[in-house]
């Protein structure tokens, strides 16, 4: 019985630190949450500043980083997206306020005027403030053509 307790004791304490392995329920909170960022995005500054977690920032393929602020100013209107993309392969992982998502993005999007790749990988980590998903970080891994 005290072998008993203490296994259980044991598999409480772990399953506490574990994240939450991607679900159908937490996949479609992810996708949700990553077409309200896709969304802001093809709408300007402006409409994705709200968005973003005041530590965000972001790395593109071609070595290009920015901070929330920089990205507000500079990197956020140099990115056009068209209306038909499409997220594919989501894995999510969860655990507490924190949701870091990693999928194929299938988009016709320019940056900076140049076209990018039509199917990449990207990585977007979210942080959930006053009960909305915020964007802390986001890895854009489509090179440009």
């Amino acid at each position: 019985m005290r072998f008993l307790l203490k296994s259980y004791t044991l598999l409480v304490v772990l399953m506490s630190f574990s994240p939450v392995v991607a679900s159908d329920e937490l996949t479609e909170t992810a996708r949700a949450a990553l077409i309200s960022f896709i969304e802001a995005v093809r709408a300007g500054p402006d409409a994705l500043a709200p968005m973003l977690a005041p530590e965000y920032q972001i790395m593109r393929a071609n070595g290009v980083g920015y901070d929330r602020d920089s990205y507000l100013s500079k990197g956020a209107g140099t990115v056009s997206i068209k209306p038909d993309y499409a997220q594919e392969e989501i894995i999510a992982t969860a655990h507490d306020d924190m949701l870091v998502v990693r999928y194929f993005l299938r988009v016709d999007e320019t940056v900076d005027g140049n076209p990018v790749e039509k199917r990449a990988p990207r990585l977007t980590v979210f942080r959930k403030i006053d009960g909305q998903w915020k964007v802390v970080a986001h890895a854009n891994f489509g090179a440009r053509q």
